[in-house]
């Protein structure tokens, strides 16, 4: 890719964060992290949230798919650490592309949070992490010896399972499942563990299975350790007195992309945030930077505008939609009352209440 030294791409082979998607994808082999942000969140229903120019960067064999219209399909997303990866995904499973710059561990580590949070907003039917039900029976008999490791790696595959296994839900419905489980098996028994091997080869039938599955967006990224132990690091109790700070807004893995050092680099790469709002400073990955913060503007008919996105680029149609939406919903319910009460009335006759102030009439021939 254009642009790269040599000196990156040495950098980037020991950590570099790889994407493998089914049904593949034809991408190039290195993507920035604001074109890796946009392509991962097209392939999972979610490009609404990034912006059109980014995916005509480097996708212009695309621009004539609709953007609108696509019914909501389904959509796995999977995080694995990359020293586990090897071992687990299926020779059919091709990397799609590989990070020219490595995000920081911060912002990895958020890429789960943020994915679900964004398909909250998109999605019918979300599968998280969830507590594995006592009652349920074991997937792995060795494991039944209890652990907190095999009790993380059997929470995640009884998510993934009961994803996979939802025949009832056909369509819209969105999992993501950082794979934690399989690198605490490893630090606790071993990769050269029959616990490891056994749980390896689990990982491994379920990526297949979801591979096979008709109509599934499936998406596998592969991050560093240290991404992971990031995680560790702020799932770990503060040693202090006072309650933990509130968590911060989740990122997106280009969210250090769209961070901008000073004020002037935020204006001049958003072209003074579309002149839709101001550059404000925020804190994200850990530091201080400046992003654009939209506003409300007026139309030449005095009619309130509100805009969305990292540059403040597109209209914010969310707002008017639910309130066109639901006055649609509360019409349909008003008629089709009105059409149930009169068909139970039919032909009965009115009250004398009603009628009594009623002279018939004889037709005179």
């Amino acid at each position: 890719m254009k642009g790269l030294s040599i000196c990156l791409l040495l950098a980037g082979v020991s950590q570099a964060v790889r994407v493998y998607l089914n049904p593949p994808v034809s991408l190039p082999s290195q993507l920035s992290a604001q074109q890796a942000g946009a392509a991962l969140s097209r392939h999972l229903g979610l490009d609404y949230y990034e912006s059109l120019d980014d995916w005509e960067l480097f996708a212009g064999s695309s621009k004539q798919e609709a953007f609108v219209g696509q019914g909501p399909g389904s959509a796995l997303l999977l995080s694995i650490d990359e020293e586990d990866a090897v071992g687990v995904i299926p020779s059919s499973f091709k990397e799609s592309f590989s990070l020219s710059d490595e995000p920081s561990p911060s912002s990895l580590a958020t890429l789960i949070p943020t994915y679900l949070d964004r398909a909250h907003h998109s999605y019918s039917h979300i599968f998280s992490h969830s507590q594995l039900p006592t009652e349920a029976p074991r997937i792995i008999d060795i494991f039944s010896v209890p652990s907190s490791a095999s009790q993380t790696f059997l929470e995640e595959m009884t998510t993934i399972v009961g994803f996979l296994e939802s025949d009832d839900i056909p369509n819209d419905k969105f999992a993501a499942v950082e794979l934690r489980g399989l690198a605490e098996l490893a630090a606790e028994f071993g990769r050269d563990s029959e616990q490891y091997r056994l749980a390896s080869e689990t990982i491994r039938g379920l990526l297949s299975s979801a591979i096979e599955k008709r109509g599934l967006k499936l998406a596998l990224v592969t991050v560093p350790v240290s991404a992971f132990q990031a995680k560790r690091q702020e799932l770990q109790p503060p040693q202090s007195p006072f309650p933990p700070p509130m968590p911060g807004p989740a990122e997106p893995i280009d969210a250090v992309a769209t961070c901008y050092t000073t004020a002037t680099a935020c204006g001049n790469a958003t072209n003074a945030c579309s002149s839709h709002g101001e550059c404000v400073e925020a804190s994200k990955a850990g530091r201080t930077c400046f992003v654009c913060a939209c506003a409300a503007t007026t139309d030449d008919r005095g009619r309130t505008e509100l805009w969305a996105g990292n540059a403040c680029e597109r209209k914010d149609v969310s707002g008017p939609f639910t309130l066109i939406a639901g006055t649609v919903v509360a019409l349909i319910l008003l008629v089709g009352g009105s059409i149930a009460l009169l068909s139970t009335i039919g032909d009965q006759e009115l009250p004398n209440t009603l009628t009594g102030g009623i002279v018939p009439t004889t037709r005179k021939d």
